[in-house]
């Protein structure tokens, strides 16, 4: 992870702040890896190539993602060698916690502009 990464919480950690305020986790919200998290949410394992046709960017700028979310345990990748190199990903509990979170409080934001709490 690049220093220039908001560290990845899901909550608000300030002691100070509003109970009201709804934390985004900042991290996660980078496009990319939202995009990621949201192929790999109902799935178990996922090919490293269909997220990359299917979110339609280079294999580069995936590995750099998917590598941030597995610096700081969100996903799980792994690389076997049968016929050819195949690599797949996955949600780890922590990741799949973090994206649950993530997507409740967008809903919470959605909820309060809508005129609900």
């Amino acid at each position: 992870m690049s220093t220039a990464d908001p560290e990845p919480t899901g909550i608000v950690t300030d002691p100070h702040a509003n109970p009201n305020d709804i934390a985004i986790d900042e991290f996660l919200h980078t496009p990319a890896r939202l995009n990621i998290c949201s192929l790999l949410a109902p799935a178990d394992w996922v090919q490293f190539s269909f997220l990359r046709d299917t979110i339609g960017t280079s294999d580069s700028a995936l590995s750099k993602q998917v590598t941030a979310l597995e610096q700081v345990g969100y996903v799980e990748v792994r690389k076997e060698r049968a016929m050819r190199r195949q690599t797949t990903v996955r949600l780890t509990d922590t990741g799949r916690a973090a994206f649950n979170a993530y997507l409740a409080n967008l809903e919470r934001l959605v909820a309060r502009a809508r005129g609900g709490q």
